[in-house]
């Protein structure tokens, strides 16, 4: 069965004896658990009323108490990152309804490049952030050009202006560099204040403008930004083919927390996605 039009949508669904936080990606095809609490049971009961016919993946974020059990009821761990809820530890465990979904000829070459990154002494990675600045409403149509102009596909609509705004207003930042008045490098941080941590994702560069580091600028200012504001666990979730961006990660002290299969579609489509974190 095929999924209905590209959207996605967050639910909160409880029946009375536990809560889910369900997070349904028709254009990535899965869906998410982003948080839950209650009966253990009661959760993977809705969880598993949620699960429409044409969902290939599942992922669940689970708390550390709850990883044999969900282990138990036939899930994976793929990867973890430590401090993920306000201190405690996160895994993310899942199920696959497609075993096309579940295999992937990429792994052997992306796991060779992990094994050389982590293996690597890095210095502590000093440099200037003066002249990075952070996006307001009124930055929101250059960016979603700039973004439509690098990523033909990406898991989220970075390349419509009102999700841009949309994201700016609920508090995502954007941080980026520009040279002579042209946006060259961006990221952002999706910013979750209940459970102190952040997400650093949307990165992209010019090709014209690579290899000069702004995106590790970008990455970096970003931390001490969130780190000032309160956040104990930075994280993102990065493409494994992509050697240049898992090499920042790893030159920016962040630590690799495991490999998400055929995970989303982005860039050339469906790829696995490598965890990295850095926590306090």
């Amino acid at each position: 069965m095929n999924p209905p039009s590209p959207t996605t949508v967050t639910a909160e669904i409880n029946n009375g004896r536990a809560t889910v936080s369900v997070y349904t990606d028709s254009f990535n095809k899965r869906v998410r658990i982003d948080h839950y609490t209650g009966d253990r049971d009661e959760v993977l009961m809705i969880i598993k009323q949620q699960i429409p016919n044409w969902v290939e993946k599942l992922i669940v974020k689970s708390r550390t108490e709850d990883l044999t059990f969900f282990i138990s009821k036939g899930f994976s761990c793929e990867s973890f990152i430590k401090g993920y809820y306000s201190g405690t530890d996160m895994y993310f465990v899942t199920q696959y309804f497609s075993a096309s979904r579940q295999q992937s000829e990429k792994l052997p070459t992306e796991k060779r490049i992990i094994q050389e990154l982590i293996s690597e002494k890095y210095q502590p990675y000093e440099m200037t952030l003066e002249g990075i600045k952070i996006a307001s409403i009124s930055d929101a149509d250059r960016l979603a050009l700039f973004y439509s102009e690098i990523f033909k596909v990406y898991p989220t609509p970075l390349g419509d202006v009102s999700h841009i705004r949309k994201t700016i207003t609920e508090g995502t930042i954007y941080a980026f560099i520009e040279i002579e008045d042209k946006l060259v490098s961006s990221a952002s941080a999706e910013v979750n204040k209940q459970f102190n941590n952040a997400e650093l994702t949307d990165c992209a560069t010019l090709k014209q403008a690579e290899g000069k580091g702004h995106m590790k600028r970008l990455l970096s200012y970003l931390h001490q930004k969130l780190t000032e504001e309160g956040t104990t666990c930075c994280y993102s979730i990065a493409r494994a083919e992509s050697f240049s961006m898992n090499k920042a990660f790893a030159q920016l002290g962040y630590t690799y927390g495991g490999i998400m299969v055929n995970n989303c579609i982005i860039f050339s489509g469906l790829e696995d996605m490598n965890v990295w974190y850095k926590s306090q």
